[in-house]
């Protein structure tokens, strides 16, 4: 008789803990694959108590150091209960002008906005990535952690009372827009997004006389993801004079650290709650339905600053731990010291109420890829791809245009020396006395 204990994953991929010998093993059952396998895990005592008895799996087991996942049989897949694959929904980004900063790219600030049919998918510590690199022991030290506070890591956002989201305008005339159309294709995966919204208690229905539309934006890969148009709200926002810090300053210092872990608060945005005098001010229409936002959305003009001030009181104190919005990024020089960083985050996630996406996490890595950066293995650089990004941007042609090449690269600014020298015929471009459409010549071209 084994212990099991089952989680369902994404795109109908379940997984049991099954406990044999004192042996606790995690099975995999994909249905894409329509087979099993299985590896050794270790989890502490504590947690065996939770799983329940079956018969299930009577094979031998995958361990981590074979070279072989042996399949299991479909009539043990049945009993196992594996569901059907869910179908897999377009992926949507955020490109929409609302304010936001976008400093290195795509990499952050996009893949946590609402998605389309992603709210069923279910995560849990067991999909923490860990460093390839890590000692048998580090390996061991670090699940029994990542155990021990398991609750800090879903993918269901949790509801924290770090900051409020405030909402001040400068006009009390409510902002109110038509809806804009649904394409016939997306209307049932958008009903179906609102409503696990509004069951995760994100969203409500509302009655304000504020109506923000629903805009779907294309991706760059030709996804497309929901979200929702606050422009004209944005324009009469009183702005949040402290600007969202750039952390790139801070990756020079660590080029003698050794190891690194990444965490990604989870839909981090929907973890902070909208002050209750501003709730109606996020209303919105779509497809003759009408919400309000109970905790804090994507594409305010405030938000990103609102989200950086609940990390920093969250990790106040703590030197070794790097944050972008609602990235955090720890790095040390010894794996003692590691430990024990993690740990004191672990303690103040959980007491703060909020989570960490386990399929985004990496922990105990040498080398990480963060923010465009590449740190770890005694060198801090920049990702190829974002090299190849600026080699590969087009001539601008308008001050828009330039301003937007300036933000690209200035981003990079501590690894380029003379930055304002080598930019400055480029700044002389944007000012007022100069036309919109811009005159290149050989200065701008050595730039």
């Amino acid at each position: 008789m084994g212990e099991t204990a089952m989680s369902e994953n994404r795109a109908g991929r379940t997984s049991f803990f099954e406990e044999r010998d004192g042996i606790v093993y995690r099975v995999y059952n994909d249905a894409t694959r329509g087979g099993a396998s299985a590896r050794q895990v270790v989890l502490p005592e504590s947690l065996r108590k939770y799983c329940r008895s079956c018969d299930i799996c009577q094979k031998t087991l995958y361990n981590e150091t074979s070279s072989r996942v042996p399949e299991v049989s479909s009539q043990t897949r049945d009993d196992l209960n594996v569901p059907s694959c869910v179908a897999v929904v377009e992926d949507y980004d955020y490109e929409a002008d609302n304010g936001q900063d976008n400093l290195a790219g795509d990499e952050q600030g996009s893949e946590d906005l609402p998605e389309i049919g992603t709210w069923g998918q279910k995560e849990d510590a067991a999909d923490v990535k860990f460093g390839e690199a890590l000692t048998y022991d580090q390996n061991r030290e670090l699940q029994m952690l990542v155990q021990r506070f398991s609750e800090i890591f879903s993918d269901r956002p949790g509801n924290t009372n770090l900051a409020e989201h405030r909402i001040d305008l400068t006009s009390d005339a409510p902002v109110r827009q038509t809806p804009y159309a649904v394409p016939f294709a997306l209307k049932s995966s958008l009903k179906n997004e609102l409503q696990q919204m509004e069951d995760l208690g994100i969203i409500r229905k509302s009655d304000s006389p504020y109506a923000s539309p629903v805009v779907v934006v294309k991706k760059k890969d030709g996804s497309n993801r929901i979200c929702i148009d606050f422009r004209r709200l944005n324009k009469i926002t009183v702005t949040d004079p402290q600007p969202v810090p750039s952390p790139a300053e801070s990756f020079l210092g660590m080029s003698e650290d050794k190891y690194f872990s990444k965490l990604d608060l989870t839909k981090g945005y929907h973890q902070i709650r909208v002050k209750a005098s501003d709730v109606h001010k996020t209303a919105f229409v779509t497809m003759g339905q009408h919400y309000e936002f109970l905790r804090m959305p994507f594409g305010m003009v405030n938000s990103g600053m609102t989200m950086t001030k609940a990390v920093r009181r969250l990790l106040e104190g703590m030197d070794n731990v790097v944050d972008y919005i609602d990235d955090l990024l720890v790095h040390t020089k010894t794996w003692e010291e590691h430990l024990q960083v993690l740990e004191e985050i672990f303690k103040r996630l959980k007491a703060a109420n909020l989570v960490a996406r386990p399929t985004k996490c990496e922990l105990g890595a040498t080398q990480v890829d963060f923010l465009g950066h590449r740190l770890g293995r005694g060198t801090v650089g920049l990702q190829d791809c974002n090299v190849e990004k600026v080699k590969d941007a087009p001539r601008p042609n308008t001050k828009k245009e330039i301003r937007s090449f300036l933000g690209l690269v200035g981003y990079y600014q501590p690894f380029i020396p003379n930055f304002a020298a080598i930019a400055a015929s480029l700044s002389d471009l944007t000012r007022k006395v100069q036309p919109n459409k811009i005159v290149w010549g050989e200065p701008q071209e050595r730039a």
